[in-house]
């Protein structure tokens, strides 16, 4: 029923609980099937996949396989996974690294790594982000002052703005350089700082500090001098 560890555990195959609690260091050499919550606030890793209703971490979580979150993935620590990542709500502050990840929100206010392709609903990302496949999602929200490498971007809405950060008479912009995307599709969209080599949607707004290298839009196109190559309509009657 209930698997409880404040000390150094190691468990040496498979474990089937309802819940599963660690403040110390624990260790699973198979992989664990949760029907409730996973709570950690120490270091946890676990040798095979993990499926659970519900994942808090505050310390260092580490899965070599894939992780099931049916519900909620919150984590102040770090969590890394080997594989793939799924849950139905995804909200960290700390650092997050996995093989590809897919869930109905993704919040990230720290490091966000992922080795492949990231799907969620919407996506907001306020911290350094490393996505080396594409960032699919109806909505996406990014503001960072750190750096930001993305392969691709697709969704309806995306938005990508440097952040501003609070100085002593107001608020100050930071200039970290450019966020690096492959290139971006979408319906309407928004960029400042952003570095990529071709941008389509309907109404595209071209902001200050970007370099852009092929703009095609439907209907509408705003940009800053010199911040685009070359611009197409492609939606003109």
């Amino acid at each position: 029923n209930r698997v409880s560890i404040s000390g150094a555990g190691k468990i040496s195959s498979d474990v089937k609980c309802a819940e599963l609690r660690c403040s110390g260091a624990a260790k699973v050499h198979g992989s664990v099937q949760c029907a409730g919550e996973i709570h950690s606030s120490g270091a946890c890793k676990i040798g095979g996949s993990a499926s659970c209703e519900s994942l808090s971490t505050s310390g260092s979580f580490r899965i070599q396989g894939d992780l099931d979150a049916r519900q909620y993935l919150h984590a102040s620590g770090s969590v890394e996974v080997g594989g793939r990542l799924t849950a139905g709500e995804v909200e960290t502050s700390g650092a997050v690294e996995a093989g590809s990840v897919h869930c109905g929100t993704y919040k990230s206010a720290g490091s966000c790594r992922i080795h492949g392709d990231l799907e969620a609903e919407s996506a907001v990302l306020a911290g350094a982000v490393e996505i080396g496949g594409l960032l699919n999602a109806e909505t996406v929200d990014i503001s960072t002052s750190c750096a930001v490498h993305i392969g691709a971007i697709g969704g309806s809405r995306i938005h990508i703005t440097q952040k501003d950060i609070k100085a002593l008479f107001g608020f100050i912009r930071m200039a970290s350089g450019c966020a690096r995307i492959g290139s971006i599709e979408g319906d309407t969209i928004e960029l400042e700082y952003v570095e990529a080599e071709i941008v389509r949607g309907k109404y595209v707004r071209i902001g200050e500090g970007c370099r852009i290298g092929t703009v095609e839009y439907g209907e509408n196109l705003e940009a800053e001098p010199g911040t685009v190559g070359r611009s197409t309509q492609t939606g003109a009657e």
